[in-house]
């Protein structure tokens, strides 16, 4: 009966396909027979290859570009250097200054006419300086003077100077400072000597001076003028002829010369 139902099991097999031998030999591979390694697709390397090789020089050329924008935004501009035919336009001179005048000696106040030594001298015997007059001649010369040198005077920069007591109005000494040109001081240098005025070559110029003697009531007078650097010093003293007094507002004003 297990015969009987092996064979009823056996006849539902299905039959074994027809082999030919060199199926057979295909399907036992013999032992010594390495077994064939199966076949590969040689083409999908080298397109893999290819593609990886464009993403990476994709990508290189993206990084130089940005590095490239980097660079441009933080480096400074080059400078521009102007081409040949374009030369940089010409900055226009500057007008040429003028000189500055040289400063003048003219004082601002008698006081400064003369040395500090001088000065005590002077008010040690009780005459007071006026403070100074810039305006029109508060005591203009006497005829005596050539009218050229008030003229001079009037049409200059001028300080007039008075030394005077308070209790003798007779006594007394007037200056005037001028600033002159050389003209203006060899019409005056030439006026006073056609007027009589003696020259002495001294105090670095020639000083002109003139004494007159005096009458009933009245005590003798003089003149002493003198021209030099730019500045004309012209005094009248009444019966007070001081000395060094027109030495020591030359010194202190031009220096020795």
């Amino acid at each position: 009966m297990t015969d009987d139902f092996d064979k009823l099991l056996g006849g539902f097999d299905e039959p074994e396909a027809e082999r030919t031998p060199a199926a057979e030999k295909k399907a036992t591979p013999l032992a010594s027979e390495p077994a064939a390694s199966p076949k590969r697709n040689s083409v999908l390397p080298w397109i893999v290859v290819g593609v990886v090789a464009l993403l990476a020089i994709g990508a290189g050329v993206t990084f130089a570009v940005m590095n490239l924008g980097d660079s441009d935004a933080t480096a400074p501009a080059a400078s521009q250097e102007p081409s040949p035919s374009e030369a940089p336009a010409e900055t226009p001179s500057a007008e040429p200054e003028s000189p500055e005048p040289a400063p003048s000696a003219l004082p601002a106040a008698c006081r400064d006419i003369f040395s500090p030594a001088y000065y005590e001298e002077l008010a040690a015997t009780g005459a007071v300086l006026s403070e100074g007059n810039t305006g029109p001649r508060e005591q203009p010369f006497d005829a005596e003077v050539p009218g050229v040198v008030e003229s001079t005077i009037a049409a200059a920069p001028h300080l007039e100077c008075t030394w005077s007591f308070a209790d003798n109005f007779s006594v007394g000494i007037q200056t005037v400072v001028a600033e002159v040109t050389d003209e203006e001081a060899i019409q005056v240098t030439e006026a006073l000597e056609g007027a009589g005025f003696a020259g002495v070559n001294e105090l670095g110029s020639v000083r002109y001076i003139k004494e007159v003697a005096g009458t009933e009531g009245f005590g003798p007078h003089g003149y002493s003028i003198i021209a030099r650097d730019g500045l004309l010093v012209a005094t009248k003293w009444v019966d007070w002829p001081a000395t060094g007094y027109t030495a020591d507002i030359v010194n202190t004003l031009l220096g020795p010369a």
